[in-house]
């Protein structure tokens, strides 16, 4: 290859390059932006976010290795403040107590919630249902002018719907009735810390 073609293929491949990278960058910097801006808005400090966010993963791993639970139970791990809240489902409930071992066992929890039904499995049209009632739930949630939509958590599991968070006690009542309200709705039970 000539000097002359070298020059232009040079150029051309360093500006491909700076191009890719700064649209990499503005990627980057677009998704921080928008993880600080959905962390700010939370009411828990960035450190309590960060070890609720830990404590599911840990909690999800130590149930994850009770040998046959995976094919027995649909388990589902949230933590919010502190708080940890189970739903789903297990076949057998000779389970729960290895579940509350794992619990009990963890000192990061200040309150757990047992909320795993036994005996029966979701099928998947009723899970389809779950996530419809929650993604409704929240949108009536962000209209509301008395309801910051980041200070609750909704978790729904086979028409029951769980709702964490940090409120008072007028918005936790508020978030209540909303969600009773919604179609399919079979039951709400709060797990809200009440500030």
């Amino acid at each position: 290859m000539t000097n002359l073609l070298r020059k232009p293929i040079m150029s051309v491949s360093i500006l491909l390059i700076l191009s890719v990278l700064s649209g990499c960058t503005a990627i980057v910097i677009g998704t921080v932006a928008t993880i600080s801006a959905t962390a700010s808005q939370d009411p828990r400090s960035i450190g309590t976010q960060i070890d609720d966010t830990n404590a599911v993963a840990r909690i999800s791993l130590a149930l994850s290795r009770i040998e046959g639970l995976s094919e027995v139970s649909n388990i589902q791990v949230d933590v919010f403040n502190r708080q940890l809240l189970l739903t789903g489902t297990l076949q057998d409930n000779a389970w729960q107590s290895k579940i509350n071992d794992i619990i009990n066992d963890d000192p990061y929890l200040r309150k757990a919630h047992n909320q795993i039904r036994t005996g029966m499995t979701l099928s998947t049209s009723m899970q389809a249902k779950d996530i419809l009632i929650a993604n409704t739930i929240r949108a009536k949630y962000i209209t509301s002018d008395e309801i910051e939509s980041s200070r609750v958590n909704v978790v729904v599991s086979g028409g029951e719907v769980f709702l964490m968070g940090l409120l008072n006690n007028q918005q936790a009542t508020r978030a209540v009735d909303i969600a009773r309200n919604i179609n399919n709705v079979k039951s709400v039970i709060r797990v809200f810390e009440i500030i």
